[in-house]
């Protein structure tokens, strides 16, 4: 059957009954959930069908319709984490006097988001704002049938749909890939060309920088002895492992690196410049380091320079995004925004010292 024809049906059905369910119409018509929404998305962009949970109604006259700018309500899904605060400070920003917030917090675990999602869909919200714990690599047939079940509109943060391709859902996220090659084409400028990167994440956010290091190894020409220690090396936990400044200082010694870059646990750069002293390494005449996220990196001796992703404006930016869908809700293909990091520049970094 042909889109237009399913469309022809599905509004056939909903003059018939005033509504139709998305359950109903994959049944009826004998199509995938993706492809009810889609066709759902179809009429209501042309103002034939009104979206409702699991649904659609036959469309009221424009001056009939409710003004959600003051009435909306969204759920919000995020890790337990230090980082997305700042997030969740954004997403209030853009919702003041347009409706509320219901939070929820992971920790990190996919079943539970799961469950999580639905309690906040049962409970009501007219949109969700969803940091799922996905890999940005590994396609999940479950992940996309659960998102594609949703009977609200949903935008990512912080996070893509895995496996690369097109994806079915809005996102807004930093530019981790271009923090990242802000940091090191500033090392590749001062001189230096071997370098260690500390990346324990997990995260599909960790998965970005360490592709934006990748890149820039290869783009801005340098060393190729460069290498990463990462959760085999360091550990996975929240911080760094006792010893884990020692594994890091004996690579950058063993490979003759001149500066660090280190991707998550800024707390943990003081003991590594502590360490690096102790080892009669001055920081930064003979190792530079650049912290990715900046929440304490001003604070160590010497300050660390630092790629400070703007939080904030990322939650501002997917919570405009979102209520533009719970007003509008649109068949066009998604949005995927990305907002750009800033490079604090402190006393971190300099010339290595054989330059």
């Amino acid at each position: 059957m042909l889109a237009a024809e399913r469309r022809a049906r599905i509004l056939d059905l909903a003059r018939q009954d005033g509504a139709v369910s998305v359950t109903r119409l994959v049944t009826d018509l004998g199509v995938s959930h993706v492809t009810v929404r889609r066709d759902l998305d179809a009429l209501v962009a042309d103002r034939l069908l009104a979206k409702v949970r699991g649904g659609a109604i036959i469309a009221a006259e424009p001056g009939d319709l409710p003004d959600l700018t003051t009435t909306v309500t969204i759920g919000v899904v995020i890790p337990t984490s230090y980082y997305y605060r700042f997030v969740v400070d954004g997403i209030g920003d853009a919702l003041r006097g347009r409706g509320e917030m219901k939070l929820a917090i992971s920790e990190y675990d996919l079943s539970e988001e799961y469950r999580l999602v639905r309690e906040l869909i049962d409970s009501g919200v007219d949109g969700l704002l969803w940091v799922p714990s996905i890999s940005e690599r590994e396609e999940s047939a479950d992940f996309d049938t659960f998102v594609g079940d949703l009977s609200v509109p949903v935008v990512f943060v912080e996070r893509e749909t895995p496996g690369g391709g097109l994806g079915s859902v809005s996102s807004v996220r930093s530019a981790h890939e271009r923090g990242a090659m802000s940091a090191l084409r500033h090392l590749r400028d001062l001189g230096h060309r071997r370098l260690v990167m500390v990346s324990r994440g997990r995260s599909q956010s960790a998965e970005f920088v360490r592709r934006g290091w990748a890149d820039a190894v290869g783009r801005l020409g340098l060393d190729s002895a460069s290498t990463i220690l990462g959760p085999n090396e360091l550990g996975a936990g929240p911080t760094w492992e006792r010893g884990s400044a020692d594994v890091v200082l004996d690579t950058v010694q063993r490979i003759g690196a001149t500066a660090v870059f280190s991707h998550g646990d800024e707390n943990s750069l003081f003991g590594l410049v502590q360490n690096a002293r102790g080892r009669g390494l001055s920081v930064p005449e003979q190792l530079s380091i650049v912290a990715y996220d900046d929440d304490v990196s001003a604070h160590a001796d010497p300050p660390i320079s630092a790629v400070a992703p703007d939080r904030r404006r990322v939650g501002a930016h997917a919570t405009r995004m979102l209520l533009e869908l719970i007003r509008e809700p649109s068949a066009e293909p998604p949005l995927q925004l990305q907002v750009e990091p800033r490079l604090i520049l402190r006393a971190s970094t300099a010339p290595p010292s054989s330059i």
